[in-house]
């Protein structure tokens, strides 16, 4: 790994998702960077889900997480599939932890309970804003009388626990932006346990970054006010906080905060279009990173990528997600690809969208019909269409094939050669086939024709389009004589219709 800073050998790092959707890209990113570190660090890869939300985790957004992250090439060490020594993985298995720590802070006297309800906490807020004053907890709890404490306890009142904001500046190391200060007069005392007993986020963030050794986080820039929070947490509890780095989120072209509107979002769906894993790893790598100046490079394997991240080729800018630009890169990732390893990935789409007809194909000519489509592709899926015409019958033509053939000059003359051609030719492969397709425009040239009089009729003889791979994959598929055939079946119908 290109890291500058020594200290980031052996980096333990960790991707902390919600349950709560499908993985965005946006948190496929954040994975990214942090497997980056860890496989460049020689570190370790930490997954676990925070899932304390129980009304909207849900097990089939956990899955789609950890599918769309090993479908990325995003492996890690420890996780709630796989476990490890820090375990549970979940937070919801976690919370007899987190209580725990919280009493440990009330009984030093860094928490306190909090007995103010909802409408209360709500009332005095409207208050404060009528008043137009800034809206902080006021503490009321804080420094209760005796007696009056004494009673809430006795009644066995519900309370959430909050943490006691000490005075002074908290400080936030940050590798991306450097020390972040902020007075601790801004922050409220937050809360850290519910009243149904379960940890608040940051106690059980930073409880878990603690038990679970975390000595870098790198995660969006909209956790950076959560940073500050943390650090006193982090302090409360003797611990030393971990390296920050809060890198810029990612926005669409309009400049907002990237969203269903501007299309896609999540990684499963770029997954079901046909995108390349290699290629959204690259381009996502790109997005806030690159290799250091002078280094115009682009395309990445993720092998190279993890050679050549660092930490100092981030940028602290904004993230635009340029759609054109993705697709620029996963055709290069296509290209780069044998016909037969491009085939192999083409097939799950052939059977997902139940093209049975191609899939029955003899594996060469299936390779044949995928290398026919393969320099037109942006994704995997763009070519499907196109290669139907490989299992369209002889004869069938489109409306637009049938009136192009209808006004062609010479066209019975063409589609004569065209077999003469074809019949003389007994070899199927390339060359054979390039060398047919130029025998053709030397007959047409004999004639004072132009190539197109010959070659057009050929093509929408064949396959009954006006559009469809080149010439030569035709013959290649078909080939010579199969070809003569089509054209044949194909004129005895034009001859038909003239009777």
């Amino acid at each position: 790994m290109s890291l500058a800073d020594d200290e980031l050998t052996g980096a333990r790092v960790r991707f902390a998702p919600s349950p709560t959707g499908k993985l965005h890209l946006g948190s496929g990113r954040t994975a990214l960077f942090n497997w980056l570190v860890a496989r460049g660090s020689g570190g370790a890869f930490v997954l676990r889900l925070e899932d304390t939300d129980s009304e909207r985790s849900k097990a089939e957004f956990e899955l789609d997480i950890m599918d769309s992250m090993r479908w990325m090439g995003l492996d890690w060490d420890e996780g709630p599939d796989i476990g490890g020594p820090h375990g549970p993985y979940r937070q919801s298995e976690r919370m007899e932890i987190y209580r725990g720590y919280g009493e440990r802070l009330l009984a030093e006297g860094k928490a306190y309970k909090c007995w103010c309800s909802a409408t209360e906490l709500d009332e005095r807020k409207k208050a404060a804003v009528a008043a137009g004053k800034a809206w902080r907890y006021d503490r009321k709890c804080a420094s209760l009388a005796p007696d009056e404490l004494a009673r809430l306890e006795a009644e066995d009142a519900p309370y959430t626990v909050r943490f006691r904001v000490p005075a002074g500046t908290v400080a936030v190391d940050d590798m991306l932006r450097g020390d972040v200060n902020v007075d601790a007069s801004e922050i409220d005392d937050f809360i850290i346990m519910r009243s149904d007993g379960t940890a608040g986020f940051h106690l059980a963030v930073v409880v878990d970054d603690i038990t679970m050794e975390i000595t870098h986080i790198i995660r969006g820039d909209d956790h950076l006010t959560n940073a500050v929070r943390h650090v006193l947490l982090f302090l409360a509890l003797g611990a030393a906080a971990p390296r920050f780095l809060h890198h810029s989120l990612l926005f669409g072209p309009d400049g907002t905060k990237l969203s269903k509107r501007h299309g896609s979002t999540s990684v499963s769906d770029y997954r079901e279009q046909g995108y390349l894993p290699d290629a959204l790893v690259n381009y996502l790598a790109l997005l806030s990173w690159s290799p250091g100046a002078g280094d115009e490079r682009e395309i990445f394997t993720p092998a190279q990528l993890i050679e050549e991240f660092s930490i100092k080729g981030v940028s602290a800018s904004k993230a635009i997600f340029d759609f054109d630009k993705l697709n620029w890169i996963d055709r290069q990732h296509i290209k780069a690809k044998s016909d037969s390893e491009v085939t192999d990935l083409v097939e799950p789409f052939l059977v997902k969208t139940g093209r049975g007809e191609l899939l029955d194909l003899p594996r060469d000519r299936l390779e044949i019909a995928v290398t026919a489509v393969r320099n037109s592709l942006e994704r995997l899926t763009d070519g499907l269409d196109q290669m139907d015409t490989f299992v369209r019958p002889a004869g069938l033509l489109d409306a637009k094939a049938s009136a192009e053939l209808a006004k062609a000059n010479e066209r019975d003359e063409a589609l004569e050669i065209c077999m003469r051609v074809l019949r003389a030719e007994p070899s199927s492969d390339r060359e054979a086939a390039e060398r047919i397709v130029e025998t053709m425009r030397a007959e047409a040239k004999e004639r004072g024709w132009g190539a197109k009089k010959i070659l057009w009729p050929f093509r929408l003889a064949v396959t009954g389009l006006t559009i469809g791979p080149d010439l030569v994959y035709l013959i290649m598929f078909w080939g010579p004589s199969g070809c003569a055939d089509r054209i044949e079946t194909t004129a005895r119908k034009l001859e038909g219709k003239r009777e």
